[in-house]
């Protein structure tokens, strides 16, 4: 019988990583905001999709097509981050939001190689 090496969640192995969103008009602008963010190394990842908002803008209903932009980054990074965000925004009032989720360490590993504070 082979002895298998415990997985790390058995060991309790988990590191936190920040899960930035945002959404902008345009494929262009999600191509060019995830090349800048990666680039500036304040994202290691950035996931895009495309999607619709439902909202009310002054007060009429809209069904907006946006994409949706998903970094992945550590606490440390998240000022430079969202400061890098507002300044390349496009839009007026730009919906940037942050949750804090747990990551195997071996992911944190590798995003502690691609940005930096």
């Amino acid at each position: 019988m082979t002895s298998k090496e415990p997985s790390p969640q058995a060991n309790g192995h988990w590191a936190t990583l920040c899960v930035v969103t945002t959404t902008v008009a345009h494929a262009a602008e999600a191509e060019d905001l995830a090349r800048a963010l990666v680039t500036a190394q304040v994202a290691a990842c950035v996931q895009t999709e495309r999607i619709t908002s439902y909202y009310e803008w002054d007060g009429v209903l809209q069904a907006t097509p946006e994409w949706r932009l998903v970094c992945k980054t550590l606490p440390d990074v998240l000022p430079r981050l969202t400061q890098l965000l507002r300044e390349q925004h496009s839009y007026e009032v730009p919906q940037i939001s942050v949750s804090t989720e747990r990551c195997l360490a071996d992911y944190a590993q590798w995003l502690k190689k691609q940005v930096h504070a």
